[in-house]
């Protein structure tokens, strides 16, 4: 029952309880006070006898008891409130598990010491110890042998009392039978003379009967003088040579008769029979001879062998029943507990999708293999397997089919390997793999290299045998040269696999020192960025942008730096990766956005700011909110702002990713391909993602005058993007050659050294007003123009040889 406690304020008297309650109050009292005294030892004996003599006769236990039936607590008043049942007596944890012995023990707690209502404390009650399995057996196996005892011994008892009842009945049957034609004979002397016609039909009565088969009349010495048979064929019973009986016949009783039963083979004589030996008296009350009654009790004797089977068998099946219920109650639950301790086991230790080794019993394994290779002087190699691109198959194929690929993995894998331990799945699409006697590393690397080739291929999945094509990178370790500890090893093996991961993927490579350092490069990195947002060591610079056409400023780029006390500016190159890893890129990003538009909205209407998003920064999927939230706070127009994106985020055109594209675009803001030309180009991502511009890479714009076909290259990037109507810039412009060819060539928007650094915010004004500058000589300038035009006599129209096309002006503008 669950005691629920409710609030309470006020007394209430508590109801009467009654005589049953009382006494099993009482009871539970008498068993916390023992419970007391033994926790409490020598003090409990002493204060008892103290209390007794000041509490006028009664002890302190039941003073206690009254006190509490008396006194209204609010704890008591609680249970008084209607709809509640107190619990009568709730048991303790462990005298429930007393009760239930099926409770593991590793479920109960140690009981704490708690406060009762009289302000003295519990004594805790000990924990039992866990039977083993073991001792579990050896109790069945005991019960077992006392239940057989004790039936064999039951079994005995009933037979060796049976036995004397079926003799006792037999006697009993047989000398009544004596005694009644011993009574009709008495009175007669018996001798060798006929006997009187009357006790000559008392003989044939008699043996008439079916179970007598033999009747002898014999003198006061015991000698035969008359035999009459039932079967004149049957032999003649044992003569009267036992002592007893020839005792019983010189000191012979009339009271007393004579019994004794025979066995034989049953061929002339019945199987089992009986001789009773009774006097006949004579007129004088002296016997006058002896009467023998022979009495078949062979069919008496089966009978009663029947009924004793099937009542010992009754008893023995009972008491077997009794005794190996418990006892297979008890098999049966040892079988079960070493079934689920060697399930847990297992499962503890191996990985329940592929029944690989899991990471800890492989680790344990890798530790004793290295232990065992080290004292014989041998080498081990470490195999670290990542499957490339595992989660294109998950999304492609689903859930379960990636399930049964990684089965299918394993099974290659095993198949590699001596022993099943040597291969794990470490987690994910991450697998594991010994080898020992490796001999070196270049026998490492080429058994690498057969591990690639096996899990290189193709796979059939499901029951349609949908086929896919995979491939893995290894990365190698080999001890001791790599290591002496399996987890030294492990560590390596993975800086060898990141190695394969960063230069392509679907290869193998075997770890050198220039790993260790460069991941202690990257360890020295995160511990700078993490110091770097605590400590504000990040800045941004902006670099401006220009239209040649005007050649006035148009905007800014943000750019991300870090300003170390000791190491100086650190370029983005070094730590933007490490941030995308650690995901500390999506702070960074936010923070980067808030300040960007924040030092934009102080600049005129007309200059736009680009932002460079990562691909990390999609993952959660509140990055449309996040502009939207930043640009509502600083106060800048959507259209001045544009969003740089690489091409490796197009990759991923999930919907998360689709859909926050589309909703940064429905704010206004311009959409740019950062560094178009590079990487994992299409075509196709330029109208399917609407983008508003493309930003061309600066090796194309670094090719122009190395040759034909990057220039070439080039004129084509720029009239594509003009075809599309999108909005085409060239960054890296550094020298005049250079922004020569583009404008040229239609393309006006530029950015680079040549133009103007990257610069602190607090330098932007100074830009700013220097493009001011500009403009109004410019517009001064035009003015003047205008007015000389207006003053001067009309020209003639432009001959044909004058140049005439805009392409002439952009030439002799460049010029």
């Amino acid at each position: 029952m669950r005691m629920i406690k409710l609030p309470f304020s006020g007394k209430s008297k508590a109801p009467e309880k009654t005589e049953e309650e009382r006494t099993a109050e009482e009871r539970a009292q008498a068993r916390l006070a023992a419970v007391s005294g033994k926790s409490s030892g020598k003090s409990s004996g002493k204060s008892s006898g103290k209390s007794s003599g000041k509490s006028s006769g009664k002890s302190a236990g039941h003073a206690d008891v009254a006190a509490q039936s008396e006194a209204s607590t609010p704890g008591d008043d609680v249970w008084d409130q209607p709809g509640i049942d107190a619990p009568e007596n709730p048991p303790a944890l462990a005298d429930i598990h007393d009760a239930d012995p099926e409770l593991p023990d590793e479920i109960l707690p140690e009981e704490p010491e708690e406060e009762t209502r009289r302000g003295k404390k519990k004594a805790p009650k000990l924990r039992r110890k866990r039977r083993t399995t073991e001792g579990d057996r050896a109790i069945s196996v005991l019960v077992l042998v006392v239940g057989l005892c004790t039936a064999i011994a039951t079994a005995s008892l009933v037979y060796y009392q049976a036995e004397r009842l079926f003799e006792a009945n037999a006697r009993s049957q047989a000398v009544e039978r004596a005694r009644f034609l011993a009574g009709s004979l008495s009175g007669t002397p018996i001798g060798r003379g006929e006997l009187p016609e009357s006790q000559e039909t008392a003989l044939r009565s008699v043996l008439s009967m079916e179970d007598v088969f033999r009747v002898e009349l014999r003198d006061r010495s015991g000698d035969t003088v008359r035999v009459l048979r039932a079967d004149e064929d049957m032999a003649d019973p044992q003569p009267l040579e036992d002592p007893a009986a020839r005792a019983y016949v010189e000191g012979a009783d009339a009271g007393e008769p004579f019994w004794r039963s025979f066995s034989t083979d049953g061929t002339r004589l019945p199987a089992f029979y009986s001789e009773t030996l009774l006097p006949v008296a004579g007129a004088g009350g002296e016997p006058s001879g002896f009467l023998a009654l022979f009495v078949d009790q062979t069919a008496q004797r089966d009978v009663f062998w029947q009924w004793l089977t099937g009542i010992v068998g009754i008893i023995l099946t009972m008491a077997m029943v009794g005794f190996s219920i418990p006892a297979v109650s008890l098999l049966l639950r040892t079988k079960q507990k070493r079934d689920v301790a060697e399930r847990l086991a297992y499962v503890s230790d191996h990985d329940t999708l592929t029944s690989l080794s899991n990471r800890d019993q492989f680790m344990q394994t890798l530790e004793g293999e290295i232990r065992r290779h080290t004292e014989q002087g041998q080498r081990l190699a470490l195999h670290y397997i990542d499957i490339d691109r595992f989660k294109e198959i998950n999304d492609t194929h689903g859930h379960m089919a990636g399930d049964e690929f990684l089965k299918q993995v394993a099974e290659r894998l095993r198949d590699l390997v001596d022993k099943p331990e040597h291969v794990a799945r470490l987690g994910g699409d991450e697998y594991a793999v010994i080898q020992t006697q490796a001999g070196g590393v270049k026998y490492a690397e080429i058994h690498g290299r057969r591990i690639g080739s096996v899990l290189n291929g193709l796979y059939r999945l499901g029951e349609a045998e949908e086929e896919v094509v995979a491939s893995a990178s290894i990365g190698i370790a080999v001890s001791p040269e790599h290591g002496d500890t399996a987890i030294e090893l492990l560590k390596n093996a993975d800086l060898a696999l990141n190695k394969v991961k960063a230069g392509g993927r679907n290869d193998v490579a075997v770890f050198t020192s220039e790993l260790t350092s460069s991941m202690q490069g990257r360890l020295e990195m995160q511990a700078i960025l993490r110091r770097a947002f605590r400590e504000k060591w990040f800045v941004l610079y902006f670099q401006p942008q220009y239209d040649l056409n005007t050649r006035r400023l148009t905007g800014f780029e943000a750019l991300l730096r870090l300003k170390h006390p000791e190491r100086g500016v650190v370029s983005p190159a070094e730590f933007i990766p490490v941030a995308e890893e650690t995901g500390l890129i999506e702070p960074l990003g936010e923070w980067i956005m808030r300040e960007a538009c924040r030092t934009a909205s102080l600049w005129p209407e007309t200059l736009s700011l680009a932002v460079n998003l990562s691909p990390a920064q999609f993952k959660k999927g509140n990055l449309p909110n996040l502009i939207k939230t930043t640009l509502r706070a600083s106060g800048m127009k959507p259209e001045r702002l544009e969003v740089e994106i690489t091409e490796g985020l197009l990759l991923e055109s999930s919907n998360r990713v689709l859909s926050q594209l589309r909703e940064i675009k429905k704010l206004g803001v311009g959409l740019v391909m950062d560094d178009f030309g590079t990487g994992y180009s299409s075509l196709s991502y330029l109208w399917r993602f609407a983008f508003d511009g493309i930003k061309i890479d600066r090796s194309f714009v670094h090719g122009v005058g190395a040759g034909r076909h990057v220039e070439r290259l080039l004129r084509s990037i720029v009239m594509l993007g003009k075809s599309l109507n999108l909005k085409v810039i060239a960054e890296g412009v550094e020298s005049a050659e250079q922004a020569h060819f583009l404008l040229t060539n239609d393309c006006a928007h530029v950015q680079g050294f040549l133009f103007g650094w990257p610069v602190p915010k607090e330098e932007v004004p100074a830009i700013i007003a220097k493009d001011i500058r500009v403009g109004t000589r410019e517009a001064q300038k035009r003015s003047k123009a205008k007015a000389a035009e207006a003053q001067a006599p009309a020209t003639k129209a432009p001959t044909a040889e004058a140049p005439a096309d805009g392409a002439a002006q952009r030439q002799t503008r460049a010029a």
